[in-house]
């Protein structure tokens, strides 16, 4: 009784079909991955401007960084990033985490979020608090800056600002919002 074997011919096209469905698989899982994070991104920006909007009515005024003690370093602004305990910079290192701007948000929201991403140094991953001493950027302060992984117009800015980075950034596109009285 003879056996008949697979061709070589019959298992390179056996090995391409698995590998195009590979790819297509991984492809997708990583399109929901991000979906996912900015998804969060935008529940999380909901909860920040919410808070923010509370400690200004308490207060009279959204948190001022300088007063807070805070040493949040932008060359044109004073720029804190939320929710970043134990890391040494944010949004490229340009800005740092400030433990009493976190601690006066406290009353208004238990957990301050942190960008779903969390990948400290790299552009918009995190969300960024410029305070009233904010001149010279897209929008005034006080305001809210966050990235999108694949958010391509303003839809979800919120009625802020919208623009994008270069290629080289983990989030290619950002938001800014300035916080009304």
């Amino acid at each position: 009784m003879s056996r008949r074997a697979f061709t070589l011919v019959e298992l390179l096209v056996v090995i391409s079909i698995i590998a195009i469905i590979s790819t297509i698989a991984v492809v997708s899982m990583t399109s929901a991955r991000s979906k996912s994070r900015d998804t969060k991104r935008m529940a999380d920006i909901h909860q920040i401007i919410t808070a923010m909007q509370a400690y200004n009515i308490d207060n009279g005024s959204y948190p001022d960084t300088i007063a807070l003690g805070c040493s949040c370093g932008h060359t044109a602004a004073t720029a804190c990033c939320l929710g970043k305990a134990n890391s040494a910079g944010c949004w490229g290192g340009a800005s740092v985490w400030c433990a009493a701007l976190d601690n006066a948000l406290q009353p208004y929201m238990t957990n301050i979020p942190d960008d779903p991403e969390n990948a400290v140094g790299y552009y918009g991953d995190a969300y960024v608090y410029y305070d009233s001493h904010m001149t010279g950027w897209v929008t005034p302060g006080p305001a809210i800056h966050w990235g999108y992984d694949q958010v391509s117009n303003s839809n979800n800015c919120l009625g802020g600002v919208f623009g994008q980075w270069g290629t080289g950034g983990r989030n290619r596109y950002w938001c800014a919002l300035t916080l009304t009285p």
